[in-house]
């Protein structure tokens, strides 16, 4: 079934936010802690879960599913969850990743990987245990460290651990997380600041990739490696060492031009792009609890959606100004 939207964009990556909770409240994400969280009935059920990703891997093609949040991993029965994952990959292969804080996650990675997990991106915005608490709110920074040493010791690779970089808040920290992962099984992903509901946006706070390049490259030389087809990350080499750092500028230098993925809400709503907004949302929880609507119907009415999709998002003056765009519940 076609999978392209009119630009020609052949997608093939779909990202699931499993909840819109989270144990942490970061400054760029969730900075008021809300009551207001979506109830049992009004997300997708794990029945329904396993049914739309066998949709997109059967009807759509899909090669690659991640499943994030708020925290995927504060929803209950999230083992058993991924236990059932792995029974539709033995059978119709696909590559499954999972974005998490890393709080949660140490007594459970393990079961994870025997479950079929491929990838792991864990967030980290600070190597010190005093700010980590300022940018989050939880005491959890230890926490974090060992997630991400029992990752590096099961053989993911590489753990990559994003980091969202503030002017005045954590960007004294850039040659510092050059160092944490330029000698391990470590890929620190910078990513630029973005504008989304309640989280106090401004330029001020901002500050672009092309602005850490030149601080890391005061200490180290960073050598481009091959930007792959479909990829956001520019990623880069440590000369003389095995670690890697790569930089998402989805502000500065967009890559809209090459996206392939797409992302379904806690909610259950079908988005084109990170930055779209609700009145163009497909309802997939709707059409999964209408019988009338087979898996082919869903994604015959998914095909039909994506090629919708604008060929990049609005600019900065326009991004900004966006209500009802909320990171917990789309899962970034």
């Amino acid at each position: 079934m076609q999978t392209k939207d009119k630009f020609g964009r052949t997608h093939d990556y779909l990202r699931i936010s499993l909840t819109d909770k989270c144990n942490l409240n970061c400054s760029y994400c969730n900075p008021t802690l809300s009551d207001k969280v979506l109830n049992k009935d009004e997300i997708l059920s794990y029945e329904e879960l396993r049914r739309l990703i066998k949709i997109f891997v059967v009807n759509l093609s899909y090669k690659k599913i991640r499943l994030t949040g708020g925290e995927p991993l504060v929803r209950k029965n999230i083992l058993t969850f991924f236990e059932s994952l792995h029974k539709i990959k033995n059978e119709y292969p696909f590559e499954l990743c999972l974005t998490t804080n890393g709080t949660l996650l140490e007594d459970k990675i393990e079961k994870l990987k025997e479950f079929g997990l491929d990838k792991i991106n864990i967030s980290l915005d600070s190597l010190r245990p005093e700010r980590f608490f300022s940018i989050t709110g939880k005491d959890n920074f230890h926490s974090v460290l060992r997630s991400i040493d029992k990752a590096e010791s099961l053989g993911f690779s590489p753990v990559k651990i994003n980091t969202v970089v503030m002017r005045g808040i954590n960007d004294d920290e850039v040659i510092d997380f050059v160092e944490f992962a330029k000698d391990r099984n470590l890929n620190v992903r910078f990513i630029e600041f973005m504008p989304f509901s309640n989280n106090s946006w401004n330029e001020n706070i901002f500050i672009s990739n092309g602005e850490l390049i030149k601080t890391i490259e005061t200490k180290y030389r960073l050598e481009e490696l091959d930007l792959c087809e479909g990829k956001v990350a520019k990623d880069f080499r440590i000369s003389g060492h095995k670690g890697r750092v790569s930089f998402i500028s989805s502000i500065s230098d967009h890559f809209c031009q090459s996206c392939n993925r797409l992302r379904v809400t806690a909610k259950g709503n079908l988005k084109l792009c990170l930055f779209s907004q609700m009145d163009s949302e497909l309802s997939l929880i709707s059409l999964l609890r209408n019988s009338f609507f087979t898996d082919e119907a869903i994604a015959s009415r998914i095909a039909v959606n994506l090629h919708n999709k604008k060929f990049s998002h609005p600019d900065i003056d326009e991004l900004i100004t966006l209500q009802n765009n909320n990171m917990l519940s789309i899962g970034g």
